[in-house]
């Protein structure tokens, strides 16, 4: 009945639904038959960066895609935001060597806004990047309505209403399909949010949880030429891992893997020290790149996550791709 009422208001508002109101909107997880089939990358070593291995997953569900947030937790459990405003969570599965080889588990369930509803108008859910936070809530940003909300998803599950993050001042100017793509929590607890861009420098946020007055960007990254900032994590041993996407129909789709140092806020401004660690271009296997996250190895070294979102189009692939860093 919930899911009845929440498509007749979009229905009536002429807005477009999000998936939420494709499955029973209950408080439990809906399981989704999900396929995951290996792929290679197309090298064994990319820069700084050693290929251990890939995957592209495949449904018959049509709510199922357009990943663009991903946070990997404990026990391989990997949690994703799609930009139609819905949780994808799954387990990874390596082989003996610890070579990425499936995802498989896979549920989902809508997405929350602040009165505990699914978001009734498609925007409003665009939901684009994610961050664990240090109490173990999880952040998220949004970039049709730029924002963040709070989940309390070990608490809640995915079900709890969002709590309202912290304001960002000068992000209702940006561009609507160029927002809050970047988000990570520095060792203090504070957001780091950058916007997307395109070219050039992009803004940074830095500011504290219980910020109650809009914080300015005060600091600015500077951009490859012709890239965007889709993602960021902060890394098990600090710093940070961002991810840069190119597209052009002619050149096709490449990645830039990059690392901030923990020093690089030290001083508003530009962001100083930033450290090209893999070009992901053609001939390799890619697609539009949009998620990034960084996890320690049982070994010490870091492993990385890199996801791409193939914005439910029959052109594109969902593919997660993992790798791993030696030392930074």
């Amino acid at each position: 009945m919930r899911a009845f009422i929440v498509s007749l208001l979009a229905l009536v508002c002429a807005c477009a639904p999000t998936a939420a109101e494709d499955v029973e909107v209950a408080d439990q997880w809906t399981a989704v038959d999900v396929q995951s089939t290996p792929i290679e990358l197309g090298a064994e070593r990319v820069g700084r960066l050693t290929f251990r291995g890939g995957i592209v997953l495949d449904s018959d569900s049509h709510f199922f895609g357009g990943l663009s947030g991903m946070e990997v937790l404990e026990n391989d459990r990997a949690l994703f935001i799609s930009d139609r405003g819905e949780w994808f969570e799954g387990r990874l599965t390596f082989d003996d060597v610890g070579t990425l080889t499936g995802f498989v588990d896979v549920r989902t369930a809508p997405m929350r806004d602040a009165r505990g509803r699914p978001f009734e108008i498609r925007d409003d859910g665009d939901s684009e990047a994610l961050t664990q936070m240090r109490d173990g809530r999880l952040a998220v940003s949004f970039e049709q309505v730029p924002r963040i909300l709070i989940y309390d998803v070990n608490r809640d599950g995915p079900f709890g209403a969002a709590l309202e993050g912290p304001p960002l001042a000068g992000a209702d100017r940006l561009p609507s399909n160029a927002s809050l793509e970047a988000l990570a929590v520095d060792g203090d607890g504070n957001f780091i949010v950058g916007a997307e861009g395109g070219g050039g420098a992009t803004p940074v946020w830095v500011l504290p949880l219980n910020a109650r007055e809009p914080t300015p960007a005060r600091f600015a990254y500077r951009l490859g030429l012709g890239y965007s900032l889709t993602a960021l994590d902060r890394g098990p041993n600090g710093g940070y891992f961002a991810l840069e996407r190119f597209y052009a129909p002619i050149i096709g789709a490449r990645a830039r893997v990059m690392y901030w140092p923990e020093t690089a806020f030290a001083e508003p401004g530009a962001i100083e020290g930033a450290e090209e660690l893999a070009l992901l271009a053609p001939p390799l296997v890619l697609d539009n790149f949009e998620a990034i996250s960084a996890v320690r190895r049982a070994d010490g070294g870091v492993r990385l996550y890199i996801a791409s979102d193939d914005n439910q189009s029959q052109r594109q692939r969902t593919l997660i791709y993992a790798f791993d860093l030696e030392s930074y």
